[in-house]
């Protein structure tokens, strides 16, 4: 099922399910050749489907010329799943629900997909780029891992389910293979990946029995379970990483599901003489055969394991984070899109301390972040906050969501925009709503390039930005037109809030007494401009 879009240039938005509000995944067809975008540089793996291939975007630069190979290959690289449309034609669904879901998921440990392109024989998923390899490949080659970074991985991994189940969506297959590092540095960022048998669920029990044998939960095998298998499945992974060994080995299949539906596993093996205790006991209560007993997702990340062998990842939180919420205030539809264009394609180095901030205020590791936890991580850095203090950062979020930010909304709230929005950036978001790739944005597809960016924009709203710029129908915006624009919007962020709010900024107070230290307010207009939402991070 699709919704087609007449233009010029044959462009499809296929209707994946019902278009999710406020989407942050570029969930658009373009009917044209991927090479034409991307240029391959190499194959990086093979699926049943198809294959997976290490690719570059080829870009212009200002005056309009094509970057030649060599400097095109000093940007930004991506993954392609190139699939065979001959070979998942029976499985079709399966993509469907992967794409339907990819659209509405937002978290920093789960993979990033940017944009699909069809054409006569594949359908192609322009995704973000893990060099690192996946979670099996790594603990072979390390042999053994420590218990301080198996909990830092499971940490992770448990944010994203979390994430997930808050959404009503069901993984169905964690295992090693399915989590993938970015790079290969040390304490490298982890990501989940493959929604092929990821689901929604509702009140009723799923039917459908999927996954890696290895790690199925035994109500999955009877056919009838709930989002709780995930927790089974993450019993096994951890096991697996702690000892190197499977917790369920059989002579054959049947043998092996016999053994998962009766729990037969052991810590018999001389391995588990220098695993702590408190480890056992939270695997013990991942593989609870009884569902509604088994540990939850957000109990097992509350699990003293977790708490005593993860790293302490509740650095201090740079203060012009917080200034950057609680001044953030735009009206400008076009800008609140242009930004998520650009905080997508920011790499983990770029993002620098801003993903630890999110995670440090993310205290029930759902996703999203809302002003009540902004409050308590300001207070935890040691920083009170005043009844009005607390009505500004609600203000400041209502402009990007409703009560709650996710990761992107967050990202775009709380980064130094001074620093992001230089002329390079700006290019590469105008080149994003430059569809026809004519070095401008008419009117004519704007609305397309909008919902190209992940925006489902009612026809009110999208006149609504029409009004705003005072556009015709039959003008169009060139790049200088749209930086001034951006540079504008970014600009006023400021100049609105010295104008419309007494207290501005918070204060920083000095290093001794944080704790109990109250925030006063300076209106000195040197500070104000120094320490509103366009000030830098730290990174």
């Amino acid at each position: 099922m699709g919704v087609c879009c007449v233009s010029d240039h044959h462009l499809r938005v296929p209707k994946l399910g019902q278009p999710i509000e406020n989407s942050d995944i570029s969930a658009c067809t373009r009917l044209e050749s991927i090479r034409k975008y991307y240029e391959f540089v190499k194959i990086i793996g093979y699926g049943q489907f198809g294959t997976v291939r290490e690719a570059v975007k080829i870009i212009k630069n200002n005056n309009r010329s094509i970057f030649d190979r060599s400097e095109m290959l000093k940007g930004k690289h991506y993954a392609i799943k190139s699939i065979s449309k001959e070979k998942i034609k029976k499985g079709l669904w399966m993509l469907k629900r992967e794409l339907e879901i990819l659209q509405l998921v937002d978290h920093p440990n789960i993979v990033k997909l940017y944009e699909i392109f069809e054409d006569s024989k594949y359908i192609h998923m322009v995704m973000e780029l893990c060099t690192g390899g996946d979670l099996l490949d790594y603990l072979i080659s390390k042999g053994t891992l420590l218990e301080t970074e198996v909990a830092q991985i499971m940490k992770s991994l448990l944010g994203a389910v979390n994430h997930l189940h808050s959404l009503k969506i069901s993984h169905r297959d964690i295992k090693p293979e399915n989590c993938l590092l970015v790079n290969s540095e040390p304490n490298a960022e982890i990501k989940l990946v493959d929604f092929g048998m990821s689901i929604k669920f509702g009140d009723d029990a799923m039917t459908t029995m999927v996954g890696t044998p290895y790690y199925l939960a035994p109500e999955v095998l009877k056919s009838k379970y709930g989002k709780e298998c995930d927790v089974w499945s993450f019993g096994v992974l951890m096991y697996l990483l702690l000892s190197g060994k499977q917790p369920f080995k059989g002579l054959d299949i049947n043998d092996l599901f016999r053994k998962i539906m009766i729990a037969d596993y052991n810590f018999d093996d001389s391995v588990w003489q220098n695993i702590s205790e408190s480890a056992k006991d939270l695997i013990a209560k991942m593989f609870v055969l009884n569902p509604e007993l088994r540990i939850t997702i957000s109990q097992a990340l509350k699990h003293e394991w977790l708490n005593s062998f993860s790293a302490d990842m509740s650095a201090r939180i740079n203060l012009e984070v917080f200034n950057s919420i609680k001044s953030f205030k735009t009206p400008s539809k076009l800008w609140r899109e242009a930004m998520k264009v650009l905080v997508r394609n920011l790499s983990e180095d770029q993002l620098g301390d801003l993903h630890a901030a999110f995670d440090e205020i993310d205290i029930s590791k759902t996703g999203f972040v809302t002003p009540q936890d902004i409050v308590q991580a300001m207070k935890r850095n040691g920083y009170d906050v005043a009844a009005d203090e607390f009505d500004l950062i609600i203000r400041g979020m209502s402009y990007l969501g409703k009560g709650k930010l996710n990761y992107t909304q967050f990202l775009i709230a709380a980064m130094d925009r001074r620093r992001f929005l230089d002329e390079e950036s700006l290019w590469a978001i105008f080149q994003h709503f430059d569809i026809e790739n004519k070095g401008r944005i008419t009117v004519k597809n704007l609305k397309y390039a909008l919902q190209k960016a992940g925006c489902f924009i009612s026809d009110d709203d999208f006149n609504d930005i029409i009004e705003e710029f005072k556009l015709q129908v039959n003008e169009y915006m060139d790049f200088s037109q749209f930086k001034e624009i951006m540079t504008c919007f970014s600009e006023q962020i400021t100049v609105n809030n010295t104008e419309d709010d007494e207290s501005a900024v918070f204060e920083r107070p000095p290093a001794k007494r944080l704790s109990q230290r109250r925030l006063t307010i300076r209106r000195n207009s040197q500070v104000l401009e120094e320490m509103s939402g366009i000030t830098h991070t730290q990174s």
